[in-house]
């Protein structure tokens, strides 16, 4: 009887199963949200190395309201994957739009102000007047003490002056008015399914889409944000990293303190979610034994580039401070 079932089985199943389609696993889609400081752009270099088929890096968004101008990131952004041979990858940057009194958000809503800003700056098109209220502690940000110059939005707008020098100029360039929204960019790659979303700056442009569109909030699988401060320690003796003024606030961490009603609407979306802060990042100090090495391997463009754009802080700083800092 079994022997007669076994050929059954053999006879009338076996030749579906050569029919069934083969199921191939998806790769991790995921969407990148950064301020382009040197540390992101080598987090950005190791995850266009990743095998596409099983990391997809599909979207690219700045976050222009702390460290980087929109448009020398943008330009930035498009000549490392010109290098990486990812043209393919949409990247956007917030736009001149605000949010209104009545708490419309404006479609191509920028990532220039923290969102309480936002709710204050607009343009009403249809008396042509521009309307401003109080702005968070009268227009005092975080963004205002970053250095205009060396060691601060210069350094980062040009990599230390050495982005024109090394990396390839490609096709795309950043066209004020032209240039995709953050906004867009999100909402499309959301759209498409399943995805991940890393944060490396402040949280404006994630919380905007979260606030515009919860409908699309169960295509989020996952958020890994790189920013907060637990119970760390700096090697500096403070918790926090407003290099500007550790004195008056020594516990708040930047991608953070940029946005903290964005950071706040990110935490509390329902979306899974995991936190690497300082606490963390503090312990992945760059080291002279990992310089060494990385001076020692220098096969490809982007190990050079990461070399090279290591190099420029060390001698910019001192070494003895370079290998202690948390990059």
């Amino acid at each position: 009887m079994l022997w007669f079932l076994f050929v059954l089985v053999v006879t009338f199943l076996g030749p579906l199963g050569l029919n069934l389609p083969c199921v191939r696993s998806m790769p991790h889609r995921i969407l990148v949200d950064t301020d382009v400081d040197t540390d992101d752009i080598i987090a950005l270099l190791y995850l266009l190395k990743l095998k596409k088929s099983e990391f997809d890096l599909v979207g690219i968004t700045l976050s222009a309201n702390a460290w980087t101008n929109a448009g020398h990131g943008v330009n930035q952004v498009y000549d490392l994957l010109q290098m990486m041979g990812r043209d393919d990858i949409a990247v956007g940057v917030g736009g001149e739009g605000g949010i209104l009194d009545d708490g419309t958000i404006l479609p191509d809503v920028g990532g220039y102000l923290p969102i309480i800003d936002q709710f204050f700056f607009y343009l009403s098109v249809s008396n042509i007047q521009l309307v401003m209220g109080m702005t968070t502690a009268g227009g005092c940000r975080y963004r205002h003490t970053v250095p205009k110059g060396r060691k601060g939005l210069l350094d980062m707008d040009s990599n230390y002056g050495f982005r024109k020098y090394f990396l390839p100029q490609g096709n795309r360039r950043y066209t004020p008015l032209e240039q995709p929204m953050a906004q867009k960019v999100i909402a499309d790659k959301v759209s498409e399914g399943p995805i991940s979303i890393f944060l490396m700056g402040s949280h404006t442009n994630l919380a905007l889409f979260i606030m515009s569109n919860p409908h699309l909030k169960h295509n989020i699988q996952h958020i890994y944000v790189m920013g907060g401060s637990v119970r760390c320690q700096n090697p500096n003796g403070f918790c926090g990293n407003l290099f500007t003024d550790f004195t008056s606030n020594p516990y708040a961490e930047f991608n953070i303190f940029a946005d903290p009603f964005a950071a706040y609407q990110v935490f509390h979306s329902g979306i899974p979610m995991t936190l690497v802060p300082l606490d963390a990042t503090n312990t992945i100090p760059t080291s002279k034994k990992f310089f060494e090495t990385l001076e020692k391997n220098q096969k490809t463009y982007e190990a050079q580039y990461i070399y090279k754009s290591l190099k420029i802080i060390r001698d910019t700083w001192s070494p003895e401070v370079f290998y202690t800092v948390i990059l």
